[in-house]
């Protein structure tokens, strides 16, 4: 049994680690960092069990503590290949505002949050009764057959985005079903051309953004073991290279806003790192054949029981970046086009998260990718006139590509 706690307090601990003992955890498997900048570090050669994260922790030793600290480190440790996943992780703050401002962001990423207290020893007991349980269970429960999903649809949003793939004529059932974790998820079925019936699961984020997509992408791979895991809904296009309503596949995504500020000039500057992940190949082929005929493309817009943006309905496979703020003023894309690619046709928010958590997944890994309707241009002239629009044709397409090409993908 191997622990780690992270906290700029670490001598609060002494109860913890003497209760510990009682259960068989020596202390010499329990790991100290007072930094996330430290904890990053032991991560990256060490396997631990458990992970005691303080949600008020500085960037370096020393330093001043933040809330985003704990919560880059949470993101970084379901995103980044190089850091080893813990298998629990666990909250703690004796700051009572602290954990009520921080809740809604770590309940999504964390399984609880315990209240550290210097006059009671109900957090220890809570943490001491986590290890208890890790000690009885070797490693994740096997998914019966019957619980799993072929394919497993992603959504930021509950509406537009998942109220459109709710309405594909999948057999969904009328109530959804709650995982280990409390998350709830939507069940149906579809058939292929070939007569296959493959099984489909569908969920939404608390939130938007990388964090809460990556994790729920990794909830929904550990608990439904899909083939393929797949993101639609709405993004932003880059004006004159999309239209309103076509659909994007990242290809490939990446977090346009990872790397470093550095001193450079008066004002510094900011050096990009960029790491890429791709869709895979035989995705984009398919997807280019249907844009080729176009004719199902627009016979689907058509369809569309509402006013439509003027245009033809395309589907476009290149680069989408995604970053972690809605952009609306246009200059922050033409620095992606001019610093991190040039070819970039789209901007979101969520899609990189759905892509590195397939990405560090356990073997057999599934399938991963995205597709997501043009809503907007993210300038100053952008409305949110066409985001039911562009959630629609983004989920029409996937059951296009699916329901054709299904026994392709999951032969």
């Amino acid at each position: 049994m191997k622990i780690l706690i992270v906290d700029d307090e670490p001598q609060r601990y002494g109860r913890l680690v003497e209760t510990l003992k009682s259960v068989g955890v020596d202390q010499s498997d329990i790991d100290t960092a007072v930094s996330t900048r430290q904890a990053d570090e032991l991560l990256q050669h060490t396997d631990f069990d458990l992970l005691i994260l303080d949600i008020v922790l500085p960037l370096w030793p020393q330093g001043s503590g933040d809330p985003q600290n704990a919560l880059d480190l949470l993101f970084a440790i379901h995103q980044e290949d190089g850091l080893k996943r813990p298998r629990h992780i666990v909250g703690l703050t004796a700051d009572r505002g602290a954990a009520e401002r921080a809740e809604a962001d770590f309940t999504a990423l964390t399984w609880t949050i315990i209240e550290y207290s210097p006059t009671n020893d109900d957090w220890v007991n809570r943490l001491v009764a986590c290890v208890r349980y890790l000690q009885g269970v070797a490693g994740p429960a096997p998914v019966a057959p019957t619980d799993r999903a072929e394919v497993v649809v992603v959504c930021a949003l509950a509406a537009p985005e998942l109220a459109n793939v709710l309405k594909l004529p999948w057999g969904w059932r009328s109530q959804p079903t709650m995982l280990p974790d409390a998350t709830f998820v939507h069940r149906g079925q579809f058939m292929a051309a070939t007569g296959k019936t493959y099984t489909v699961a569908a969920a939404h984020a608390p939130r938007m953004g990388m964090v809460s997509s990556a994790l729920l992408s990794a909830s929904l791979i550990e608990h439904l073991r899909p083939r393929v895991i797949v993101m639609t809904g709405i993004c932003a296009g880059l004006r004159n290279k999309v239209g309103l309503g076509n659909v994007l596949l990242a290809d490939p995504s990446w977090d346009f806003q990872s790397g470093k500020r550095i001193k450079q000039g008066p004002d510094g500057d900011f050096a990009a790192r960029a790491h890429q992940l791709p869709a895979p190949t035989m995705v984009r082929r398919l997807l280019q054949e249907i844009d080729r005929q176009r004719t199902d493309l627009e016979q689907m817009a058509k369809a569309y029981d509402g006013d439509r943006p003027q245009g033809d309905a395309r589907v476009i496979a290149g680069p989408v970046a995604c970053g972690s703020a809605v952009l609306a003023d246009g200059e922050v894309i033409e620095e992606i086009k001019k610093r991190q690619h040039g070819e970039v046709i789209g901007v979101e928010m969520e899609n990189y998260g759905v892509y590195a958590a397939a990405a560090g997944a356990a073997e057999p890994q599934p399938m991963a990718f995205a597709l997501k309707g043009v809503c907007d241009f993210a300038d100053p002239d952008k409305v949110d006139d066409a985001q039911d629009f562009a959630a629609y044709m983004s989920a029409n397409v996937l059951q296009l590509l699916l329901e054709r090409h299904g026994a392709v993908l999951m032969p």
